[in-house]
């Protein structure tokens, strides 16, 4: 009530407000019973807010299907954030059409292939509605996505529009497609430049861009292990595998065998797959302690298992010589005929000393 006795009517974006201080201060069921209210009552931010909460897994049980459903609402009155998160869902596989995999009985969307088209309309209109999101998502569509759908030209205009708004994705698409572009020492910089930016904004992939750069310039390894470091520690594998290795040979920060051990098994299990392999160099080669020849077998498996010749030839080395394991020819020229019909050099070699 009024101080005048009259009942206080709030404002949809007071109400909006009302609502998000009440889930950030845990009052989680009257907070989303307001913005449940709001939505229903066609407010396209509240929309919004559900869908973001409902991909956020924070305050209420991820469900991409509920995060869909509310994201096409926004977008329906024009909501350009919206739209943006509605071509990144097709691009992930699961937009619009994958609400028709679903069940009576499962909410949640089946993940299907990536919808370039329906993520390329999406992002059209995100970028009609003026977001950077949306910019730096269709630049990436027509610069990387399929051909049918290639537009450099105007997918190098969206990523400078992108950059010059703050977008981090922008600063990061744009200062690499410089640096590709770089026909001297100036325009490269100019790109690293746009780079760094998009690594200050917390990009993890610039970060590992820079480490990138900075190790194949050569004398700059600390330099490059710091960014390594910040990407790996964001979750980037590639970045972790990128540590893993520093920490083994040295370069860029003392040598520690455990570390890299550690940061190499956390990109093994991100998917790189050289790193499953380098795992088991590392308990292979036991460096100062006995070899541990059963969990070398064990990584070596999973890297022949994720298609590396290089672990095939290593395993069946080990199992033709009875290292750790009971020896057996057979298998190891099974493994060996593996790693050559995958081009390995050193497969075929062997094979031909074993007649």
């Amino acid at each position: 009530m009024s101080k005048l006795g009259f009942p206080l009517f709030l404002r949809p974006e007071a109400k909006l407000q009302s609502a998000k201080r009440l889930l950030e201060n845990g009052k989680i069921r009257q907070g989303l019973r307001q913005l449940h209210t709001l939505a229903t009552s066609g407010n396209a931010e509240a929309q919004f807010a559900l869908g973001e909460l409902y991909l956020a897994d924070k305050d209420v049980p991820i469900n991409p299907g509920e995060a869909l459903r509310w994201f096409q609402k926004a977008a329906e009155y024009g909501h350009a954030q919206a739209c943006q998160k509605l071509a990144h869902l097709c691009y992930m596989g699961l937009g619009p059409a994958s609400v028709d995999r679903s069940t009576v009985f499962e909410r949640i969307p089946e993940q299907g292939a990536p919808d370039y088209e329906g993520a390329l309309r999406w992002a059209e209109k995100a970028v009609d509605g003026g977001d950077p999101d949306g910019m730096a998502m269709m630049a990436h569509l027509l610069m990387q996505g399929p051909d049918s759908l290639r537009d450099s030209e105007r997918g190098r205009e969206l990523y400078r529009r992108a950059a010059e708004a703050g977008n981090v994705q922008g600063l990061y698409g744009y200062g690499l497609d410089l640096l590709g572009s770089a026909q001297n020492a100036a325009g490269r910089e100019r790109g690293l430049s746009y780079i760094r930016k998009a690594a200050q904004g917390g990009l993890a992939d610039a970060e590992l861009t820079l480490g990138t750069v900075l190790e194949y310039e050569g004398g700059k390894d600390a330099q490059a292990f710091d960014h390594f470091m910040k990407a790996a520690e964001e979750g980037r594998p590639a970045a972790q595998m990128k540590v893993g290795v520093a920490y083994y040979q040295g370069r860029g920060v003392e040598r520690d065998v455990s570390k890299a051990e550690t940061w190499l098994r956390k990109a093994a299990q991100g998917g790189e797959v050289e790193a499953i392999a380098l795992v088991g160099d590392i308990n292979l080669q036991g460096d100062g302690v006995t070899p541990n020849f059963p969990e070398a077998h064990s990584w070596y498996r999973k890297a022949v298992q994720s298609g590396h010749a290089g672990a095939a030839v290593t395993l069946a080395q080990l199992i033709y010589n009875g290292m750790g394991c009971v020896a057996d020819s057979a298998e190891a020229k099974r493994l060996l005929e593996l790693a050559a019909s995958r081009g390995n050099a050193a497969a075929k070699e062997l094979l031909q000393r074993l007649g």
